[in-house]
C-alpha cells in the first residue's frame, strides 16, 4: 500500500495529523490506501496528433486511438494505478494498420469513453473535459467513445445534467461505429488517473460546474448531518444487507437519511453543498463532493484500505475525511445485482461510533 503524496504544497487529507477515534475490534480508523494519490498543481499533458486511427468502442476488445505508426495513443487510455489497462479494453500485439474508407477531416478534441456508471463517469470520463475551455476552438467536434449513440448518452439524466453544466449539447459530440481516420486531433490526458493521481485542473472545472448546479437547485443550508444510504439500491458493487439498522440508529440521533439514486445530479450536488457533515458507506456518492468542496466526511469502509480514488477526491475537494472499518463485518452469499454482500452484526454500535467520531472531530 502506498501513502498519498503531493506535488508542491498540496497534501491529501490522509496525510494530516488528526486525532484518532477507535474502538478496537469494533470500529477502527483506516490508515492505509489501495493505490496512490499524488496531487499535481500543473495541468495534465496534452498531445496533438495527425492521421490518427479511431477504432470504435467494443467491450473487452481492441478499440481506441492509434497514431500514424499504428501504435496506441497512450494519452487516450484510462490506465488504473498508472499501468493497468481498463477491463473493457485490449491492445493489439503489434502495430495496427487498417485500410479506411471513412474519415473525419475537421480538427477534433478527444474526451475518451463516456462511462454510463455515475462513479466511473466522475473518475474516468469527466476528468478529460478539463481541457475543453483551454484547447477547444469554437465549433470543434468533441470526439468520444461510447457503447451507445450520442442521443442515448443525453437520455441518461446525470450525463445530460453534467454536459449541460458545461454548456454542451448532442451536436457538440461525434463518434463513429466503424474504423475511422482522424485528420487532426487534440488528446488531453485525464485530470484524474484512477487510483494514481489527481490534478488541480479537475477541481477548478468541477467547482465552476458545482456553482452553477447549486445556484439552480435552491437547497436550504442545514446544520443537520446527512447519511447517504445504499439500502434501496437494486444493483451495486457491494451492499451491507442490514444497512437499515445503521439508518435506524442515525434517525434516532437526528441525522437525515437520503438515497442518492432517488436524487437528480443537481439535487445531489445541492444537498452536498448545504450539509457540512456527510456520512455513509464508501461509494460513488462521495465523489460528488468534488462539486461542493470542504465537506467533513465520516465514512464506513468495507475494507481496511481506502481506495485511493476517495483520497484523491478528498484532496482535490479539500475535504476533512475519516474512514473507519468494522472488523466484525461478514461476507455473505452474493445477492442478485451485487458483486459482494456483507452483514454487520453490531450495526447499531457501529452507527453510534460513527456519530461519536463525527461529533468529536476525528478528521
Amino acid at each position: 500500500m502506498q501513502s498519498p503524496r503531493a506535488e508542491g504544497s498540496a497534501h491529501g487529507s490522509a496525510d494530516r495529523s488528526v486525532p484518532s477515534f477507535e474502538v478496537p475490534g469494533v470500529f477502527e480508523r483506516c490508515s492505509t490506501i489501495w493505490g496512490e494519490a499524488t496531487i499535481h498543481q500543473s495541468d495534465p499533458a496534452v498531445r496533438s496528433l495527425r492521421d490518427v486511427l479511431y477504432l470504435p468502442y467494443s467491450d473487452g476488445q481492441i478499440w481506441g486511438l492509434y497514431d500514424e505508426a499504428g501504435a496506441p495513443v497512450k494519452e487516450a487510455i484510462d490506465f488504473r494505478e498508472g499501468v493497468h489497462l481498463p477491463p473493457d479494453q485490449k491492445l493489439p500485439d503489434g502495430p495496427l494498420h487498417i485500410n479506411l474508407g471513412h474519415a473525419i477531416t475537421a480538427p477534433c478534441i478527444y474526451v475518451g469513453r463516456i462511462n454510463l456508471h455515475y462513479g466511473h463517469f466522475l473518475i474516468n470520463t469527466l476528468p478529460r473535459f478539463w481541457a475543453l475551455e483551454q484547447f477547444r476552438r469554437p465549433g470543434m467536434p468533441i470526439l468520444c467513445h461510447s457503447a451507445i449513440p450520442v442521443d442515448g448518452l443525453f437520455s441518461v439524466p446525470f450525463l445530460r445534467s453534467a454536459f449541460s453544466l458545461l454548456n454542451l449539447s448532442p451536436s457538440d459530440f461525434v463518434l463513429s461505429d466503424r474504423p475511422t481516420g482522424i485528420s487532426e486531433i487534440i488528446v488531453p490526458s485525464p485530470s484524474i488517473e484512477e487510483q494514481h493521481a489527481g490534478y488541480r485542473a479537475y477541481s477548478r472545472m468541477c467547482r465552476i460546474m458545482g456553482e452553477k448546479a447549486i445556484s439552480s437547485c435552491h437547497s436550504e443550508p442545514s446544520e443537520k448531518p446527512v447519511y447517504f444510504s445504499k439500502s434501496k439500491l437494486t444493483s451495486a458493487v457491494g451492499v451491507i444487507i442490514n444497512e437499515d439498522e445503521i439508518e435506524n440508529e442515525m434517525k434516532k440521533n437526528g441525522i437525515d437519511i437520503v438515497y442518492p439514486e432517488a436524487l437528480s445530479f443537481v439535487e445531489q450536488v445541492g444537498l452536498m453543498a448545504c450539509r457540512k457533515n456527510i456520512m455513509g458507506t464508501a461509494g460513488s456518492f462521495l465523489h460528488t463532493s468534488i462539486f461542493a468542496p470542504h465537506r467533513r466526511v465520516t465514512c464506513l469502509n468495507v475494507t481496511r484500505e481506502i481506495n485511493s480514488n476517495f483520497t484523491i477526491i478528498d484532496s482535490l475537494a479539500c475535504n476533512s475525511a475519516a474512514y473507519f472499518y468494522p472488523p466484525t463485518l461478514e461476507i455473505r452469499e452474493n445477492q442478485d445485482g451485487f458483486l459482494t454482500a456483507r452483514y454487520l452484526p453490531d450495526a447499531a454500535d457501529v452507527a453510534r461510533n460513527m456519530i461519536d467520531a463525527m461529533n468529536l472531530g476525528s478528521h
